[in-house]
């Protein structure tokens, strides 16, 4: 399903004004939106090393926390007619999280934690359309990434 372009560009807008809220944004966000994962879904603990020890997790946290961010910042930078690149990299993105081992199932929940991650970047609740541009868009890149790890 193509992504409209009004939630495309009201994704953009709010996620620069998350980004800019902080200096360290892509550790401080994405361990924010982890932290929110794993009280949603303790199972994806598992994934991170956290059977292994509480250190162990949050240094196998702190390096993906910085990766989610930046790969959000990746794919919102290339939103756009090159639909086929964008593809492209979230199949990488999938076949990846299959090999360590990531559920699909995690993925509303990381959808959740995602939008608990921004609201608290933003220092409000989305507003309804805000809301649903953001799940039109994270639907639209999870379902990729699932598409890849199912195969």
């Amino acid at each position: 399903k193509e992504v409209g372009y009004s939630s495309i560009s009201i994704v953009l807008e709010t996620w620069d004004a998350a980004r800019f809220s902080s200096k360290d944004f892509d550790l401080d966000f994405g361990m924010l939106a982890l932290e929110r994962l794993f009280e949603l879904q303790p199972r994806a603990k598992i994934v991170f090393g956290y059977d292994k020890g509480e250190e162990e997790g949050r240094k196998h946290a702190s390096v993906h926390a910085k990766a989610f961010a930046g790969l959000f910042d990746s794919v919102f930078q290339m939103l756009g007619p090159d639909v086929d690149f964008i593809q492209d990299i979230l199949k990488q993105v999938g076949i990846r999280h299959k090999a360590m081992g990531v559920s699909p199932s995690f993925f509303p929940f990381m959808g959740q934690a995602l939008m608990h991650a921004m609201e608290t970047f933003l220092g409000k609740k989305l507003n309804d359309e805000q809301q649903g541009a953001w799940e039109e868009v994270y639907d639209a890149i999870s379902n990729e990434i699932v598409k890849n790890i199912l195969m």
